[in-house]
């Protein structure tokens, strides 16, 4: 399991480190996909997508079921939405469910479900932990 730090990064990387020291970090392969709508790309190695601004900084990253993603240890993606949930409800109560998934703003991080609508016992299909800022209600107060 690779731990989420709120606000801090994921494992390793941490939040605005350039991406010259992020690849080094990598030491895999990745491509490079350039945003189209927004200034910034994204580092994408299969298991994760690393978000970059305009300024090669890191601002988020997003892992698949196969990252193995956890937040004070409560493992995230490939286990049923309403059991993540309920335990990430746990640590921050005002978590918000929505259409896609759910999202932690004093946790940074953000679950996706694209089956929800089927059911909230559908498995979490990604995550992403972001650093302040990166979502408008995550900005320094």
């Amino acid at each position: 399991m690779v731990e989420i730090t709120p606000y801090v990064g994921v494992g390793e990387l941490r939040f605005d480190m350039h991406c010259d020291e992020v690849s080094k970090l990598l030491g895999e392969e990745y491509r490079r996909i350039d945003n189209r709508y927004t200034p910034g790309y994204m580092l994408c190695t299969g298991k994760l997508n690393l978000h970059f601004n305009a300024d090669d900084r890191l601002t988020a990253i997003e892992g698949s079921v196969d990252a193995g993603l956890c937040c004070q240890g409560i493992p995230l993606a490939g286990r049923p939405f309403n059991e993540v949930y309920k335990a990430l409800k746990a640590l921050d109560p005002e978590i918000k469910a929505d259409r896609d998934g759910a999202i932690s703003y004093r946790l940074g991080i953000g679950l996706y479900v694209p089956t929800i609508k089927k059911s909230k016992k559908e498995p979490v299909q990604g995550v992403i932990a972001f650093r302040r800022g990166y979502y408008d209600k995550s900005k320094p107060e």
